[in-house]
């Protein structure tokens, strides 16, 4: 790793490819998906970001969980909405609860996946449940920065309802994989939101 960052150290006055090419086909490869759905950025921060401003508009709703990364609220009321927090149970998400606060202004829900500060999970089965439950115009964010750490049976990233879906992206990063001082996150998407964020 030392002498991949001194070889990179010494063409730091060229422009990196603005695709990261390399790096989305290293990433598809490892986790067999399309290099096409993916989309690399500053962080996974970036990313959640430039999702808040392509899908949200003043007025609009986005969902959150009471103990959420505090940055998707920062988000929202940047692009002029309104932030919905949910109370957890038991220092977890709430299905029901989430379903029950979706109403016609909301856009977005946004759901840490393993949650951090809690340590705490959505089983897969939850999750579908949740993204069965929402009207198709609405748009589940699946933050699954920790999600190396988890090691339960009953765990799934996000990768099976991207590639189901046309309405859930899975949000990973490099940070909590020991470079955080890379800033480097991804996203894997459909193509529709995929097109959205290349904008």
């Amino acid at each position: 790793a030392i002498e991949a960052a001194r070889d990179v150290a010494a063409k730091l006055d060229i422009y990196p490819d603005g695709t990261a090419r390399r790096l989305r086909e290293a990433i598809a490869e490892v986790h067999d998906l399309n290099p096409a759905n993916i989309v690399c950025s500053n962080g996974s921060d970036e990313i959640l970001g430039l999702l808040a401003q392509t899908y949200l508009a003043p007025g609009d709703e986005a969902v959150i969980t009471e103990h959420a990364f505090m940055v998707y609220k920062i988000y929202i009321q940047s692009a002029g909405a309104v932030p919905v927090s949910i109370k957890e149970t038991n220092e977890r998400a709430d299905v029901d609860a989430i379903l029950a606060a979706v109403t016609p202004r909301t856009r977005i829900i946004f759901l840490a996946n393993p949650n951090n500060p809690t340590g705490t999970y959505l089983p897969f089965q939850e999750v579908r449940r949740l993204h069965a439950g929402l009207p198709g115009n609405v748009l589940l964010v699946l933050d699954a920065a920790y999600a190396e750490y988890v090691r339960r049976n009953d765990y799934e990233a996000g990768v099976e309802l991207v590639a189901g879906a046309q309405n859930v992206v899975m949000t990973r990063t490099f940070s909590k994989l020991g470079l955080g001082g890379a800033r480097i996150g991804w996203m894997y998407a459909p193509m529709h939101i995929i097109d959205a964020i290349n904008r």
